[in-house]
């Protein structure tokens, strides 16, 4: 199932070619310079730390980082996040690209979701339906430590053998402290849009299409998530 979230997904599969692991490299600095415009201090902007740890994550060296914040401090990008929203069917897409030319993003996406039958939405035709929250990762054998915790975070999922801790995103620093606090591993965490009405049972054709459809519009340069209501 194409999921809410396809980072996790997309990025250990792409990674699988040096030309697609350079891509999403270029993809991570870019999204940390457009979180800087937030503050520069992780600890008090939510979107460059989870920008900082996912290219931690896919073993950007901390100098590399560290340099991409004093370059960005001492000069003017014309980088932008871009939101676009779309539709596949019933099927409600958040697609969040980060570029220094809207009409090429736009036009690219255009086209591609033409080839696959979707369209561009009006702004605001579907992310009212999604909300920005917090996401942690841990195993599933800490299962009884995390339900002692149930305090600290509005809900849990299992996928693939893990759990997935959803917490506002103020919530999500103090409640990686206490998980930590707790030698509780943490494998991933990142921020998500995550639909408050989700499409269930997709049948297998409109699936595939959708799966499908996303690997083409992450494989843009400008893009960096897609989001969905399934």
């Amino acid at each position: 199932m194409a999921g809410h979230s396809h980072w996790s997904q997309v990025k250990h599969k792409k990674a699988q070619t040096d030309a697609k692991r350079s891509q999403i490299i270029s993809k991570l600095i870019r999204a940390i310079v457009v979180a800087l415009r937030e503050g520069n201090n992780p600890e008090t902007n939510p979107k460059l730390r989870s920008a900082i740890e996912r290219a931690k994550k896919f073993q950007v060296p901390l100098e590399n980082i560290e340099k991409i914040i004093k370059k960005s401090e001492a000069q003017e990008n014309k980088l932008e996040e871009v939101i676009y929203e779309a539709y596949l069917d019933e099927v409600q897409l958040i697609i969040k690209a980060i570029t220094d030319n809207r009409n090429r993003t736009l036009g690219e996406l255009r086209h591609l979701l033409n080839n696959y039958g979707g369209r561009l939405a009006e702004p605001g035709s579907a992310i009212w339906n999604f909300q920005e929250k917090g996401i942690i990762v841990v195993d599933k054998n800490d299962e009884n430590k995390i339900l002692e915790l149930s305090d600290y975070f509005e809900d849990l999922e299992e996928k693939n053998g893990d759990i997935l801790l959803i917490t506002s995103v103020e919530k999500m620093s103090p409640l990686k402290k206490i998980l930590e606090e707790r030698a509780i591993n943490i494998k991933d965490s990142y921020l998500e849009l995550k639909p408050i009405n989700s499409l269930q049972n997709l049948d297998k054709n409109k699936e595939e299409k959708l799966n499908k459809l996303i690997e083409d519009i992450l494989s843009l340069d400008d893009v960096e998530e897609v989001f969905t209501n399934v």
